[in-house]
């Protein structure tokens, strides 16, 4: 790859693509660049460390997850706005599964590109339970119980945890189900 070719993005891109095939914390410069087909100090020249790369690579998936949120989200409101948000979030995390890692190791607070982003996500989900909730309190409550659904959810499932006959898919609708009643009980 010649250098005016390489971007943040396709070193991202390819960050995300190397850790689906090696995992996560086994991606390093080396072996970015060797993917790359560069030297790796050509890496210093985009991100500082593995750790500026990796919050570059939570920054993009975060972009990404929010941009699909809102698209999806349009015109929706009430059972189906919390259902719609539950399924992309829960699915996005499944197609982004190595990646989704991502969101345990680098924490919101420390880089200000992410916390906003962060607040951005949080600011979806009070949008759509303003619908049932007008408290603000109650609203934080709310969702945060939703967020720790669908993380617990996304989390036990890829490690694993969830087998037997019950099928998967029913499991995650009467937790959504329980959710859309708890608010309707407000």
């Amino acid at each position: 790859m010649q250098k005016r070719n390489l971007t943040k993005e396709k070193i991202i891109q390819t960050a995300f693509s190397l850790a689906d095939e090696i995992g996560l914390n086994q991606v390093t410069f080396p072996k970015l660049a060797e993917k790359l087909g560069i030297k790796y100090p050509s890496l210093y020249n985009h991100f500082n460390n593995m750790d500026d790369l990796r919050i570059g690579m939570t920054v993009y998936l975060l972009n990404d997850l929010n941009s699909i949120l809102m698209k999806r989200l349009i015109g929706k409101s009430g059972e189906a706005a919390v259902r719609e948000f539950a399924f992309v979030y829960r699915d996005f995390a499944f197609e982004n599964r190595t990646a989704y890692g991502l969101f345990m190791n680098i924490p919101s607070t420390e880089n200000t590109e992410v916390y906003r982003l962060v607040i951005e996500t949080t600011s979806i989900i009070y949008q759509i339970l303003e619908f049932y909730i007008k408290d603000k309190t109650q609203l934080v409550h709310k969702g945060r119980t939703l967020r720790s659904l669908l993380h617990g959810f996304v989390s036990l499932y890829s490690f694993g945890y969830f087998h037997g006959e019950v099928n998967l898919e029913e499991s995650f609708q009467y937790m959504i189900d329980d959710f859309i009643k708890s608010l309707s009980t407000k």
